[in-house]
């Protein structure tokens, strides 16, 4: 915290170690969870948990990462699976769909919907029981129900890029002008032009729809 950073999000896809291993690809569980051990002493709250739940994969750990968090005030929020992996690697059968995920929380829990707000995530509040203490869960339905017109995020890549959008498919170069002596105005600028060219929607599902170059591990978040 001392360094700036307030908070932060940790990617937990599974709670058992074989599942997570096939899914990240690394057999790191007890890590992650040190991790959010080590973010919750140092003070970094709210302390947001990202899920992508798939098809044939994780559904089973729907209802038991939702317990877990809320046993240790994590803000769990629960995205749908997007074409930003390798190319053609996306199939739209293998995405547990926003309205399943809930139906398998409403099981379990008793969700009462949160006020809107600015961020992605439909919030909905979890009821105190004896298994759980009260709290929240987010699901971000991007496929299914895209919230693109009120959608204020942006991105900076590692390499200085600008992206207005994950699926954006050209990029604002705020380094090489950062490198050339340009004033914060002038950067601040590029940065709004990068907005007042964003597209109006990502277009998932359309004709036109095409998968960015990069994948989400070289766009960052």
């Amino acid at each position: 915290m001392h360094a700036g950073l307030k908070r932060i999000n940790i990617s937990l896809d599974s709670l058992d170690r074989t599942r997570y291993a096939a899914m990240s690809r690394r057999d790191a569980l007890d890590r992650v969870l040190a991790g959010l051990a080590a973010a919750d002493a140092a003070g970094l709250h709210p302390i947001k948990v990202n899920t992508v739940v798939m098809r044939g994969v994780n559904e089973i750990d729907v209802v038991p990462l939702a317990e877990f968090c809320l046993r240790h005030g994590y803000r769990l929020r629960f995205i749908e699976q997007m074409p930003l992996g390798p190319q053609h690697g996306w199939d739209r059968e293998a995405m547990i769909p926003a309205d399943q995920i809930l139906d398998q929380l409403r099981a379990h829990f008793e969700l009462t919907p949160s006020a809107a707000g600015a961020a992605p995530a439909e919030d909905w509040l979890v009821a105190e029981s004896d298994c759980h203490p009260a709290g929240r869960i987010g699901v971000i339905a991007s496929v299914t129900a895209p919230f693109c017109a009120a959608c204020d995020r942006t991105r900076l890549t590692a390499d200085g890029q600008v992206r207005s959008c994950l699926f954006a498919h050209t990029e604002v170069d705020l380094r090489t002008a950062l490198r050339a002596g340009a004033s914060d105005e002038d950067l601040a600028e590029l940065w709004r032009g990068a907005h007042r060219s964003k597209a109006p929607g990502h277009g998932i599902g359309t004709a036109g729809f095409h998968q960015p170059t990069r994948t989400m591990s070289a766009i960052g978040g």
